[in-house]
């Protein structure tokens, strides 16, 4: 009978320790929801007090707390360095470039302070895109969706062209690659995010299921993916920008192994706000968190229905000058003519107090960074060792353009934009039904869990401690 109770505690003990165990790290982890992470890591990157590049640029603005305007301002100044220091851009510079510039608010067909490089849309029509590898491909179609520029009929390429081009390009697995003949996690997740726009045409919206089938059948258990040989953050971030575009839920039973995408990247967040590389990494990556930061905005869009985060026209964010926007001639009052006789007082200042539209200053002051010029068209590990084909290496040293006075888009008036930022910023701070607890939930699971499971570790110490007594008695 003694021995019987003695294996009684020892089981409980043992039982007691592992759901303490357990219980613990699941309590530290319900603690950051979607929305927490999202706004430590661009604080992270904000602190800083810069945008680094157009990637970081296109999170941030993404963010619940896009960049001040001194920042974004000086993100174009540097980009204006950038290009004047520039006599040669390969197509994807182009593209990259127009990303970031769109992303703090300005204009890539307006580029007064630049030499010679004052229209990246224009460059980008004469370039040779569609000949220079899957990347520019791939980055000439998102950066054409930014503000669906069309391809004047002089351009060396058409959207449809650059489309089945890259259709062409899919490897027999439903995967793509810079080269060889198996599919790639990131470019997949790449080729994905700038197809999903396109799905209506002929062609596209059979790859993409062929792809997406793919990418769910080389989900790791972790809920996460390889990318070029190592199970990494960057490649489960480009994933999950594929299948919330696509329309598939990261959370669902196609995307959830073991465990789930979202559930798998929150794990390779750091104490500091930021995103490591590797699993097995102690230290934050500066290329992991920027791309964790914008896929993770790309879920709130989709858990909002809002689209794109590459959709500046249904998503606009701050623009960095106000476009006057004129009176129209058409329904101003007539000055009056009137007859001999007839009194009118008011005549003479009918229009005046719409004879003047005040707008921002536009000036600026162009400051060069003193920062390298490299600039590498297709980085595959930056110096941390963190794998990614998707990111273009530029320095800080590149810039963003001021103003958005493209002559075929309306500029909206100070009110209607000021209504549109509100408008996204209550689509990004909302929590869907579908995202992780609200912040007040999760930090009330958070204590319990590490209650119960400091509670269960106790129970088992206690067990244990007994036990040993009595068998020394």
């Amino acid at each position: 009978m003694k021995n019987i109770k003695q294996k009684i505690l020892i089981i409980l003990a043992t039982l007691s320790l592992v759901i303490g165990f357990f219980a613990v790290p699941a309590g530290v982890f319900a603690a950051v929801t979607v929305d927490e992470a999202i706004d430590s890591g661009t604080s992270k990157i904000l602190s800083t007090g810069k945008l680094a590049d157009d990637w970081q640029s296109l999170g941030v603005a993404r963010s619940n707390t896009p960049a001040s305007k001194e920042v974004r301002q000086a993100r174009y100044n540097d980009i204006v360095a950038y290009l004047n220091q520039s006599d040669r851009l390969s197509a994807t510079d182009f593209e990259r470039t127009i990303i970031g510039v769109v992303s703090i608010g300005g204009d890539p067909t307006h580029i007064p302070e630049a030499t010679t490089h004052k229209n990246l849309v224009e460059e980008l029509y004469q370039s040779n895109a569609m000949n220079s590898g899957v990347n520019a491909i791939i980055y000439g179609l998102l950066a054409l969706q930014t503000k669906e520029y069309a391809v004047p009929e002089n351009a060396n390429f058409s959207i449809q062209e650059m489309v089945d081009k890259l259709l062409s390009l899919q490897k027999a697995d439903g995967g793509w690659a810079l080269g060889g003949a198996v599919g790639d996690v990131d470019m997949t997740g790449m080729a994905i995010t700038a197809l999903a726009k396109y799905k209506d045409m002929p062609g596209v919206s059979t790859a993409l299921d062929r792809s997406v089938a793919w990418l769910s059948s080389v989900q790791l258990k972790s809920g996460g993916f390889k990318g070029w040989s190592n199970e990494n953050s960057n490649s489960l971030s480009q994933a999950l920008m594929a299948i919330t575009l696509t329309g598939n839920d990261p959370k669902g039973a196609l995307f959830t192994k073991d465990s789930d995408m979202i559930t798998a990247l929150m794990t390779y967040r750091t104490a500091d706000g930021g995103f490591k590389w590797l699993p097995t990494d102690t230290q934050s990556n500066g290329m992991a968190l920027e791309q964790a930061l914008y896929a993770l905005t790309q879920y709130k869009f989709y858990l909002n229905g809002s689209g794109s985060i590459y959709d500046f026209v249904n998503n606009p964010v701050p623009q960095l000058i106000e476009t006057p926007v004129e009176p129209d001639p058409s329904t101003e009052e007539p000055s009056s003519s009137a007859e001999p006789g007839t009194e009118d007082s008011d005549s003479s200042d009918s229009n005046s107090s719409d004879s003047n539209v005040s707008s921002e200053d536009s000036s600026t002051t162009t400051s060069i960074s003193d920062g390298s010029d490299e600039n590498t068209e297709e980085t595959i590990s930056d110096s941390e060792g963190s794998s990614n084909v998707e990111k273009n290496t530029t320095d800080s040293s590149e810039a963003g353009i001021i103003g958005d006075t493209d002559s075929s888009t309306t500029a909206p008036s100070k009110e209607a934009e000021e209504e549109a930022v509100q408008n996204t910023s209550n689509n990004a701070n909302s929590d869907n039904a579908k995202s992780l607890p609200s912040t007040g939930e999760a930090n009330d699971y958070m204590f319990l869990s590490v209650l119960l499971g400091a509670s269960m570790l106790l129970v088992g110490v206690f067990f244990l401690a007994k036990n040993k007594r009595k068998q020394n008695n």
